[in-house]
Order: C-alpha cells, then structure tokens, then sequence
C-alpha cells in the first residue's frame, strides 16, 4: 500500500472507440473520447471534474475503474510513489531489457494491465454511483439485495451479519428497516439514489466515483444529496471524482477542479482559485455561462463561436483555438502542455500569461 498522499495517478491515459466503415467493416477511424490525460487525486479529497456534454468527462472516470477499457497509459491506484517513479523510468528506457523489466513490473503496479482475477479483488476499494438511479436499481429486486450484492460478491458477509450490515448502511443514508423489503419503484428519485449510494459504501471503498449523481434530481432534493455527500465523505475518509455539467454543484461539493474539453484537461487548481482567477479561456467562458439573479451585476457573458469540433477529427495544436478568441497561429500547430501558475494551479494555454 502507498505511503505518498496521492491514491490515483493517470499517466498518459487514452480511450479510442474504433470507428468502422465500408463494406468489409474496416477500421477507418477513432473517436478519441480522453486523449492522452495526466491526473492525480489525493487521499481524501473531492474533486468535480467538469466540462460540455460529450467532453469525455464519463468516460474518464470508468475507464478509470476498469469499466471500459484504455487504449494506452497507465493507472496507479495507491501505490508507492518510488515504485511508480521506477516503472516510469524503466517504460521510458530505449534498452531493451529494461522495457521488459519495465512491462513486468507494470502487470504489479498499472490498474490497465491488472488480470480479471486481481481486479476483482480491488473491486471493493473502487465503486460508482451512477447519474440515474432508475436505471442503475434492478427493478425486480428488493433493496434488501441491491444494497447487500456487494457484500455477497465480495464474500464479505452472509446470514445475520449480512442483514446487520445492510441495516446499517440503510442508516447510514438516511433509511431504515422498513424500506429493506420495497422495490425501487416505490421510492422517490431522492431515496433510489440513496439507495444506490448505500450500494456503494457497502463494501468499504476508498474511491467513489460519482457520475452525475445529483443532475435526475429537484433542487431541493439535490442539496440533500450533497449534504450527505459532504457527510459520508468526513465521517468515511472517502474520496470522490465527482463528474458533472452543473458548476455551481462542483463549487459547494468539491475541494479541487478539473475542467475537461475534447477529450482533454485544459484547468486545474483549487475549487476557490478556478472560480476566483481562471485562466484558460475555456474556463472563463464556462462560468460566464452561470446565471446570476441580479441583472445590475454587469458580468459579461463569454459567448462560444461554433460547435465542439468532432472528436474523430479533432483540430491540430490546441484544441479549444477554432472557438477561441485569443488564438494566434502557433496555437494551430503546438498541442499546450499543463503548466504550473503556483499554489497547483495548472493550465494547458500556450498564452495563459498573456490574456
């Protein structure tokens, strides 16, 4: 187990889905959905990944957790950072000997290259919460065995101690004994994602990840999520990837952002610091979009030229610059690299400085 302060680490992380034509059905082309992306989550913390719908932010995350899967990069989930360090090191050697020592090493340390076997038993420590819980419930089954699946797949409980411990994380969410034996029907869409949130502390995880949970939801029952949310996370110890459209959401929920576009991640930095100075033209243009209820606040609105490019044939150099006003000609040629403004603040803009 790792002894540094990071719990996920992506490397170069990158998922195409093949395009297929003709009349053979060839491979013609990809639709690159994340596209060579570098993230890390601390222990411990929250942070909302966001950006337009079709950006790549879900995909992101299960292919995180192995629901899908890469097509290059690495994940180190928890592991020692001098390890780490030495697997990079050997994968980036031009000897021979030492890719292949690199190549082993990895099926030890790499999530992408971990066996079914041993993925299973790493299961327990990542889960998801998906965004609706209508579709994510099986209809035909009772609470009492959505919420204790976990446990019976994991081996972790059986008999009194399993319906214990359903009990318990019925209670934990806010429901009690007299919802274990309702179908999910019969609950309003605040108590199925409950119920789905149970699920998912079932088997202990150190890593949520949470797809949309609040956006099926009224507003109201939306700050009752959160809230638990926030809650669980204090009382557990958990860390969350929380994926979302709504800015304002990831602002109350969220210690650290990441804002994603085309497959790509142009900003992060601290949740206060993103809303506070943005940097990247991206970013700016996002949070204009928040409404504000008082038309004397004079805040400008950043209206975006175009539409997102395809993600089959994405643009050449920086990818935001066909919608981008301060793109000059070496934005269409160099691909920006993420930069350091201090205090973690990271933006991938070749001209951050300047705007």
């Amino acid at each position: 187990m790792s002894t540094n302060n990071t719990l996920i680490d992506i490397r170069s992380l990158k998922k195409y889905y093949p395009v297929k034509g003709g009349v053979f059905k060839r491979h013609i082309a990809d639709v690159k959905a994340v596209d060579d992306v570098d993230f890390k989550i601390k222990k411990g913390e929250c942070i909302g990944l966001v950006g337009e719908s079709g950006c790549g932010k879900t995909t992101l995350g299960k292919t995180l957790l192995r629901l899908h899967g890469s097509t290059s990069g690495r994940i180190y989930f928890d592991q020692p950072e001098k390890e780490v360090k030495e697997l990079e090191k050997l994968l980036a050697s031009e000897d021979h000997h030492d890719r292949l020592k690199g190549h082993k090493l990895r099926k030890k340390l790499d999530l992408t290259s971990f066996s079914k076997r041993k993925l299973m038993g790493l299961r327990k420590r990542l889960q998801i919460v998906f965004q609706d819980p209508s579709n994510s419930l099986n209809p035909r089954m009772l609470v009492k065995h959505i919420v204790g699946e976990p446990l019976v797949a994991q081996k972790l409980a059986t008999g009194v101690d399993l319906e214990q411990r359903i009990l318990k994380l019925l209670d934990t969410v806010g429901l009690g004994e007299m919802h274990m034996m309702r179908y999910p029907h019969e609950f309003s869409g605040g108590q199925r994602q409950r119920i789905a949130i149970a699920r998912a502390l079932a088997t202990s995880p150190d890593f949520i990840l949470m797809d949309e949970p609040t956006s099926a939801l009224d507003v109201s029952v939306q700050a009752q999520i959160l809230n638990l949310l926030k809650t669980l996370q204090t009382e557990l110890g958990l860390t969350y990837l929380f994926v979302t459209h709504h800015l304002l959401v990831v602002k109350y929920i969220s210690d650290r952002i990441a804002v994603m576009y085309l497959g790509k991640i142009v900003e992060t930095g601290k949740t206060r610091d993103i809303f506070d100075n943005p940097r990247h033209p991206y970013t700016k243009a996002l949070l204009s979009a928040i409404p504000v209820p008082d038309p004397e606040t004079g805040i400008e609105k950043i209206i975006l030229t175009g539409d997102v490019p395809n993600p089959i044939d994405p643009p050449s150099g920086c990818r935001f610059h066909p919608r981008c006003s301060f793109a000059k000609d070496y934005c269409k040629e160099s691909v920006p690299m993420l930069e350091d403004s201090g205090n973690e603040h990271l933006i991938a803009c070749h001209r951050w400085k300047e705007i």
